[in-house]
């Protein structure tokens, strides 16, 4: 777990090469719906968003805590 709300009741994973072989994300999945049953909503997001498009990321985070966010 990266980062997470306690509030929010929002997990955000930011994942990096090592998260896309077919393992990683098995693992991930396992991982992910272990979160979910405790009630967290769980973002996932890759390094290279946070590097290229950190205003995207920060926005789909937002709108995902507020559907009703305009862009």
């Amino acid at each position: 777990m990266d980062f997470a709300s306690l509030d929010a009741k929002l997990v955000i994973e930011v994942d990096g090469d090592t998260h896309y072989s077919d393992a990683a994300q098995a693992r991930d999945l396992i991982r992910t719906k272990a979160i979910e049953q405790c009630g967290y909503l769980v973002v996932r997001v890759s390094n290279i968003d946070i590097y290229d498009n950190i205003d995207g990321v920060v926005e789909m985070i937002h709108r995902t805590l507020d559907p009703k966010r305009q862009i």
